[in-house]
């Protein structure tokens, strides 16, 4: 397995990252855990989720599958995402710090976390002014509760503006690729 660091950060991570969209929709729990122990067995220490993959059902059993594993919390890099609807409430969407607020609490403990190492926007929010995205996740990182964040399924422009945004605030800024 090969490493490289995390964009510009610290942390390293191995080339080839664990995606687990499909744990509990097409993979089993049993299933699941094999593949896990699989990609560690192999040098892998990148596992990325989301909230809503399975609704949640893929951090539960990355959750159970860590808190089985107590060592493997320590060499795995572990990377969700917030976003997408879950739920079908007005606030159960986007990326405003009422949204994230929930969906982050709720991650770390479907994971059985303290911190998540990598929080990523999972998607450009048109509705939610970049601002208040970015203090939020300043706030977290501030607060311990993430490591790094970046964004996933932005365009480049959008990312800049991120960037921009989180220097002139003299916020912490994401992680870059």
């Amino acid at each position: 397995m090969q490493y490289r660091t995390l964009g510009n950060s610290g942390a390293v991570v191995s080339n080839y990252a664990l995606g687990t969209m499909t744990f509990g929709a097409e993979a089993t729990e049993e299933t699941s855990h094999a593949i896990l122990d699989s990609y560690v067995e192999a040098g892998g220490n990148f596992v990325d989720t989301a909230d809503v993959y399975s609704a949640g059902v893929s951090e539960e059993i990355i959750g159970r599958w860590l808190a089985q594993r107590p060592e493997a919390r320590e060499r795995v890099v572990l990377a969700t995402k917030g976003r997408f609807p879950m739920g079908e409430a007005p606030n159960d969407v986007g990326t405003s710090r009422r949204h994230l607020t929930r969906a982050l609490d709720d991650s770390l403990r479907r994971l059985g976390v303290e911190q998540i190492d990598l929080y990523q926007m999972h998607a450009w929010d048109p509705i939610t002014p970049l601002e208040e995205t970015l203090r939020f996740l300043h706030d977290s990182v501030s607060n311990g509760k993430i490591a790094y964040y970046g964004f996933s399924n932005f365009l480049g422009w959008q990312m800049t503006k991120a960037v921009h945004i989180a220097k002139a605030h003299g916020w912490s800024a994401p992680v870059t690729l």
